[in-house]
């Protein structure tokens, strides 16, 4: 059983699996709380290759201190198990709170510009640390319970841009195709901030349009479309969409990294500014309106 390999814990259900790792609800026996452990998958143990891009997980997740990041409580090897003792998130993965009915569905924009100024801001201060996602999508983050607060999870294929060991060849077919910057695509290697911005427009096009801006079959047609085919404008594809929202998540996916921002914190007012001032419009409206039918009933208008 693996509550009797990984001492110390009480496991409870699996609650998720991924390309790497099977996670596991667990049940802390000294400290009485629930946490989230990852454990490397029985297929991969043999490979010296993954155990260490397991440890380096552990090692960048730990190494960022921000509340937008699961946080790692630890990490081991026993009994033929690695494993990430993880921070147990109440909640649910953005993939499904895109589902209704079984098929992929816009969200509000409201919670649109709050997913994503809040996803921004909390990339803007791994790429600070030096650490590049590679990986950004809907089923690596987690939207608390009651809060709806996005938290990042999954550094699995994670770029330490100051000391990478693993920054050769075969890194280049690592992440998910449909959320690859051109250059992740084309199998750049030194890749920084921007490329997970592009990740970043790529999920904010889904989250507002319900689609994915390229469809294909496999990851050699994705890639060619991400290097060299621009997607339909956010507006083109759903008139609706804010113009200020919209014009953030193009700019977001644009093919040349120089015309993308610079750094995702430059994108968190243009969403939350544009939030707070339709906020103090429709509020002053309101007022405007009250006073008209206060005065009305008091007789001052006529």
């Amino acid at each position: 059983m693996l509550e009797e390999r990984v001492r110390g814990y009480q496991v409870v259900r699996e609650i998720g699996r991924g390309g790497m790792g099977v996670v596991f609800l667990a049940r802390d026996v000294a400290l009485h709380r629930m946490v989230a452990i990852k454990v490397l998958r029985h297929e991969l143990l043999s490979s010296d290759d993954h155990r260490e891009r397991f440890r380096q997980e552990a090692r960048l997740t730990a190494r960022l201190n921000d509340e937008g990041i699961v946080a790692v409580h630890g990490f081991g090897e026993e009994d033929g198990l690695v494993y990430i003792v993880m921070e147990y998130v109440r909640g649910q993965p953005l993939s499904q709170r895109l589902l209704h009915d079984g098929k992929t569905r816009p969200l509000p924009y409201d919670e649109t510009r709050d997913i994503l100024a809040a996803l921004a801001l909390t990339l803007h201060h791994a790429h600070h640390c030096g650490v590049v996602h590679r990986d950004l999508k809907p089923e690596n983050v987690l939207l608390e319970s009651g809060s709806g607060r996005p938290r990042l999870t999954d550094f699995g294929v994670a770029l330490s841009r100051s000391a990478d060991p693993l920054r050769s060849e075969h890194a280049r077919a690592y992440g998910t195709p449909q959320f690859m910057s051109p250059e992740q695509a084309a199998g750049e290697l030194d890749l920084d901030g921007r490329s997970d911005i592009y990740a970043l427009g790529v999920l904010g096009y889904l989250m507002v349009t319900g689609e994915l801006p390229f469809a294909a079959s496999h990851f050699a047609a994705f890639a060619s479309k991400h290097i060299s085919e621009m997607p339909v404008p956010v507006r083109e594809r759903v008139r609706r969409v804010p113009r200020d929202l919209a014009n953030v998540i193009d700019r977001c996916l644009e093919k040349d990294p120089s015309q993308r921002f610079a750094e995702a914190g430059e994108i968190v007012p243009l969403l939350t500014g544009a939030v707070r001032r339709q906020r103090r419009d429709v509020a002053v409206s309101w007022f405007g309106r009250v006073a008209m039918l206060i005065a009305a009933a008091s007789g001052l208008i006529r």
